[in-house]
């Protein structure tokens, strides 16, 4: 890689100069390289280092556990080494023109479910992994508790046909929060998922695919404005909106219309009758970004 980088570096000018032809196709150019232009990697961060750009790939091949990287601008110039399997098919495009990405040799494919939760909070998170457990019932004993630093990203694999939500864990798991609900492997093989409301709010929440074929929620926090009376704290203090729909049966209906104003259609349950907001892929690589 070091040879290929430093020979290329007046290619990577020249690529820098025709960027807007390629962002607007959203497609990673990789031109038979083991590396590319405004592209990145989620998570499985390994460690960083400050070097050129055309330096990272060479840093990168001589670190143990090193699989892939990521060049930034970041702090006079960042290269992001990380670990793990991956293939070219794990990048996904940016907007940012002096970006680098590359692998150091292609992994075997992978088959799997995956999620890449991003914390795009200023706080660091607990989230939960709740699998159902029947069709319509839902879990309140996480099998699966992850713990994400701001602005960080924890890879986790899921089972095959796993159903079940993902919930940041800012007080108990029956307490109001916001639901990101998956289902992996479902009709034709497909993965279907949703943001709900109706269990609660405690923080916005997009779903997306890394294949870009899917993205569905909304980044607003959605407190601010509520209604006085469905602001409630949970059962570790902290600043939550009560269910559309409680356990205790009924329908918060001021609540609903508030939430239609704030929440484009199909973006969020905030019923169960809105199925204009349940989507699906083929993709089998799912991103969660959770404010």
């Amino acid at each position: 890689m070091i040879n290929i980088l430093s020979s290329c570096t007046l290619i990577i000018v020249i690529v820098i100069n025709s960027l807007p032809a390629t962002f607007a196709s959203g497609v990673i150019n990789w031109n038979g390289n083991n590396w590319a232009m405004s592209c990145d990697f989620y998570g499985n961060d390994l460690s960083n280092v400050q070097i050129a750009g055309e330096g990272c790939g060479g840093k990168c091949a001589a670190t143990q556990e090193c699989t892939h990287f990521t060049w930034t601008q970041w702090n006079g110039g960042t290269c992001w080494m990380k670990k793990g399997p991956v293939s070219k098919a794990d990048a996904f495009s940016t907007n940012d023109p002096y970006m680098v990405c590359g692998v150091n040799y292609e992994s075997q494919p992978s088959n799997g479910n995956i999620i890449n939760i991003l914390n795009r909070g200023s706080q660091t998170i607990k989230v939960g992994f709740f699998k159902n457990l029947g069709s319509f019932q839902p879990s309140f004993v996480a099998e699966k508790i992850v713990i994400i630093s701001p602005g960080a990203t924890q890879t986790v694999s899921v089972a095959q046909g796993w159903e079940g939500r993902l919930q940041k864990l800012t007080g108990a798991p029956a307490d109001p929060a916001t639901w990101a609900e998956i289902h992996f492997n479902a009709w034709q093989d497909m993965t279907f998922c949703d943001i709900s409301l109706i269990r609660g709010f405690n923080g916005a929440m997009v779903f997306s695919s890394v294949d870009g074929s899917l993205r569905t929620g909304f980044t607003n926090d959605l407190r601010p404005g509520a209604p006085s009376k469905f602001k409630v704290k949970d059962s570790n203090g902290y600043d939550v909106l009560q269910p559309t729909e409680p356990f205790t049966g009924g329908r918060n209906d001021e609540l609903v219309a508030y939430y239609r104003g704030k929440v484009s259609q199909g973006n969020a349950y905030i019923i169960p009758d809105d199925h204009a907001s349940s989507h699906g892929t083929t993709g089998k690589r799912m991103n969660l970004e959770i404010y």
